[in-house]
């Protein structure tokens, strides 16, 4: 049921999270396996609801997987999983934002309520408050990993389009890397 899968998603994020930590320490070889099987989760997206920062952590698995095809020189893989990440990439932005819209309403909801009924329960509605502005910057944070995660996609899109020989698709991806870094800094 639906406690089944949230908790196989959590222990997809346990494994992904893992997994870069091996990767960060140079641990490659054991990294793999722990995200290849987070990645299976986490793509499918059971159990995801509602669970801050999913979107970006698919997204940032099939990075790193791509990666270690990378380091094992097989480029097909490395362009074949860099490609799953770009393509993870907009449903996940889309998904962010739903969450944002969706708490903006909530909001709405409260506040009017607040105002029909003022003064009365002022506690309850500073800690109603609280809440939403808790929630918004974890949405935030979230949207947020989401560009983080792409702006590396298109990185390592350059870099094995390069390992391939493909000068002109390494060159582009080079581009929309940089555009992408001077727009996140108000260039």
């Amino acid at each position: 049921g639906g406690s089944t899968e949230r908790a196989r998603f959590i222990e997809a994020v346990a494994a992904a999270r893992l997994g870069a930590n091996l990767m960060d320490t140079e641990e490659g070889t054991a990294a793999r396996p722990l995200l290849e099987g987070a990645v299976a989760v986490l793509v499918a997206g059971a159990g995801a609801r509602d669970m801050d920062g999913a979107e970006a952590l698919a997204i940032e698995a099939l990075n790193r997987l791509g990666i270690l095809a990378a380091n094992r020189e097989d480029q097909a893989a490395s362009l074949a999983l860099l490609q799953q990440a770009l393509e993870r990439y907009e449903p996940a932005r889309r998904a962010v934002l739903a969450r944002a819209d969706a708490l903006s309403a909530v909001g709405d909801v409260r506040r009017s309520r607040r105002q029909l009924s003022a003064g009365a329960g002022a506690e309850s509605a500073d800690r109603e408050a609280a809440e939403e502005e808790a929630a918004a910057a974890r949405v935030a944070a979230d949207a947020a990993a989401v560009e983080e995660a792409h702006t590396l996609t298109c990185f390592y899109l350059a870099q094995a389009h390069g390992n391939d020989g493909d000068v002109r698709e390494s060159a582009r991806w080079c581009l929309r890397t940089m555009q992408r870094q001077l727009d996140r800094v108000g260039g």
